[in-house]
């Protein structure tokens, strides 16, 4: 997502409103060394941010388990991100606010590091794009013992960058990722769906982010009378199913038209995909 300077006017840093050209941090940031940091991606409507509660709880969720202990309460940081839109005067917004360790020390772990938050805001108008085509990426999501996958920060995105890039490269729009017993996970920043018949299919969420734009889709699917299932998926059964789509709170709801394992698999229908993308795109703008 690129944007001008001058869109991002003032960004909230450690309780107060810093002019966005003034917002500067040091070369010796800890985050910035040794990852660490958590994040959210979140997006405001008609000057409304969508699930707000949810995408502060997981931000604050995620800094517990990294062991990032901020200095704020819940209703200050929903304060704060009401705060910002209205001072930056966008409607339609794309927020993110970023937890990190200061640059106090260059050990690994000190308890000098300060735990800094910042949200910012750029314009996100609506964009419509054909589907997406993607590849079976070669890199894997990590068993969840080994880091913990319901935390979105930025450790999870080296290999998230590294997959989407080098399907870029191939000519491709996106990834697929498997996870480390090789089943379907998602996509590099979103979730996947494919559709059998009149039936809604997901995988799991046991070994990556349990998207909030994923719960949402499934709400709405099972409210409109969509059969829906959470199961385990493997790549010799995605030739099967008759649509594919992703959801993600940047790229709301995605269609896929077709996805390369050992030969192109291509989805030629959208019915259900499209219905659940209007549905969605109503939902927000509420």
């Amino acid at each position: 997502m690129t944007f001008k300077a001058e869109s991002n006017k003032f960004i909230w840093i450690n309780g107060e409103f810093v002019d966005s050209k003034d917002a500067k941090l040091h070369v010796l940031t800890h985050s910035l060394h040794y990852s660490g940091s958590v994040f959210e991606g979140e997006k405001a409507y008609n000057g409304k941010i969508f699930k707000l509660e949810e995408h502060v709880q997981r931000l604050m969720n995620s800094a517990k388990i990294m062991r990032l202990d901020i200095n704020y309460s819940f209703d200050e940081i929903m304060k704060a991100h009401n705060e910002l839109l209205q001072k930056n005067n966008v409607t339609d917004s794309y927020i993110r606010p970023l937890i990190w360790r200061g640059s106090e020390s260059m050990n690994i772990t000190n308890k000098l590091l300060s735990v800094n938050l910042l949200i910012a805001s750029v314009p996100s108008p609506t964009r419509t794009s054909p589907p997406f085509n993607i590849h079976v990426s070669q890199w894997r999501k990590p068993n969840p013992n080994a880091f913990p996958p319901q935390v979105k920060s930025s450790g999870h995105y080296a290999m998230i960058i590294t997959a989407q890039d080098e399907a870029k490269s191939l000519g491709f729009d996106d990834a697929l990722l498997l996870d480390h017993r090789d089943y379907v996970a998602e996509c590099t920043t979103s979730n996947i769906f494919f559709v059998k018949g009149d039936t809604l299919i997901t995988p799991i969420a046991d070994s990556f982010l349990n998207g909030i734009t994923r719960q949402t889709i499934i709400e709405l699917a099972r409210k409109l009378g969509i059969p829906t299932k959470e199961k385990h998926i493997t790549l010799d059964k995605i030739d099967g199913y008759d649509e594919c789509f992703t959801t993600g709170t940047a790229a709301e709801v995605k269609l896929i038209g077709s996805i390369y394992t050992d030969k192109n698999i291509i989805f030629e229908k959208n019915k259900v995909g499209s219905l659940l993308q209007k549905e969605y795109a109503d939902l927000v703008r509420l």
